[in-house]
């Protein structure tokens, strides 16, 4: 068993590597905003994280806040987009630990990941429960599967928690830090690391079948379909892998790194780049269908719902496509700069989309009209 308290890094380093990040992202040294988690619909109600590091619930057809978590101190910020199950929201936290000492002063970087009552907010549980053991921040989306969340840290582990307490049932440590999300298929849980391999695990032992490996880190949350899982890697390629075996099908060559995950839709693979592009792949063979050029970087992954690709790109706003074609439909805004780091959400005729000025948007979904829109936490 390793020594957590060990790994704690110091604010510069993480910074360091979070600024980088950052500066990739949004194409210019500006300050990075304190998490791009995207917005969640369930039901009548939107989960989104403010750039304040909090996390509020909200009635869609109101407006009116429900709940926020937390209630009192905010979270250094929240990258981990939130996933429900078992009326349970599960997310990862960034967040900051000072300790000082007369005039000293040291900060670490820290996270945990999270349990909370959907409903109201609560808290059901924390890992880890302490300071006693202290982990680096979880940045990806958790995945669900057989009683479990797996949560994924920048100290280069995953980690199992049963669903309904949060202690620890394993942990799996691979040779860099883990930005992206695991993802749990049949049985198995696939999760890309810095150390530039793909790893699949046993997602009841946390035993390694096999690892795969690329020519650069792999920040993404990978897809799986079928027999198959897609990826990308910052060797500016997409890759297709037998789930089973880890044998490569295919490997398509794009002009840049990709940071999304991979959205896969009706045979075809949708897959952003760096290079400012959507490709649109068979998804058997990894053949081009058509591409699709955005006026900034493509980091997060797009939303396909009745034919329609929602997909932000940077400083550049958000993008209505026709899946089939890559038809553009329409883009906000008309003009001027709008930038949305992370996926939208689609529900109840409305695009959501978490803005990197701390605002929440609703647009309309035929035509990228404005609705509303709102300060998550302000008076509104």
């Amino acid at each position: 068993m390793k020594e957590m308290t060990t790994r704690k890094t110091a604010i510069v380093v993480v910074w360091a590597l979070l600024g980088l990040f950052a500066i990739l992202l949004a194409g210019c040294g500006g300050q990075a905003a304190m998490g791009w988690s995207s917005p969640v619909v369930d039901g009548d109600v939107l989960y989104v994280a403010s750039k304040t590091g909090k996390l509020y619930a909200i009635d869609v057809n109101t407006r009116q806040q429900l709940w926020e978590f937390p209630s009192e101190q905010p979270l250094g910020g929240i990258y981990s987009t939130p996933v429900i199950s078992e009326g349970l929201l599960l997310f990862g936290s960034y967040e900051i630990e000072s300790t000082s000492f007369l005039i000293f002063q040291r900060q670490d970087i820290q996270g945990r990941a999270y349990g909370l009552d959907v409903t109201n907010g609560q808290k059901r549980w924390q890992f880890p429960v302490g300071s006693a053991e202290a982990t680096e921040p979880f940045l990806g989306t958790p995945a669900v599967g057989q009683d479990t969340a797996y949560f994924t840290s920048a100290d280069r582990t995953v980690y199992a928690l049963d669903l309904g307490t949060g202690s620890k049932k394993w942990e799996f440590e691979t040779g860099q830090e883990i930005w992206g999300g695991p993802v749990w298929d049949d049985g198995t849980l696939y999760v890309g690391s810095a150390d530039k391999n793909l790893y699949a695990l046993d997602a009841t032992s946390g035993e390694s079948k096999w690892a795969f490996p690329t020519g650069g880190a792999i920040y993404c949350t990978p897809t799986v379909g079928g027999d198959t899982v897609y990826f990308g890697s910052l060797d500016n390629k997409v890759y297709a892998v037998d789930a089973e075996t880890g044998d490569e099908k295919w490997s398509f060559l794009t002009g840049n790194w990709v940071w999304a995950q991979p959205l896969l839709g009706e045979g075809v693979l949708y897959v952003g780049s760096l290079d400012h592009s959507l490709y649109a792949l068979e998804a058997g063979d990894g053949t081009l269908r058509w591409k699709f050029e955005a006026g900034d970087m493509i980091n997060a992954s797009p939303v396909l719902e009745e034919g329609v690709l929602y997909l932000t790109a940077g400083s550049d706003g958000i993008y209505a496509l026709d899946a089939d074609t890559g038809a553009q439909l329409w883009h906000y805004p008309q003009e001027g700069s709008f930038k949305v780091l992370s996926s939208p959400a689609v529900a109840h005729g409305l695009v959501y989309v978490n803005a990197d000025d701390g605002k929440l948007y609703a647009l309309d979904v035929s035509t990228g009209q404005l609705r509303w829109e709102l300060t998550p936490g302000g008076q509104q």
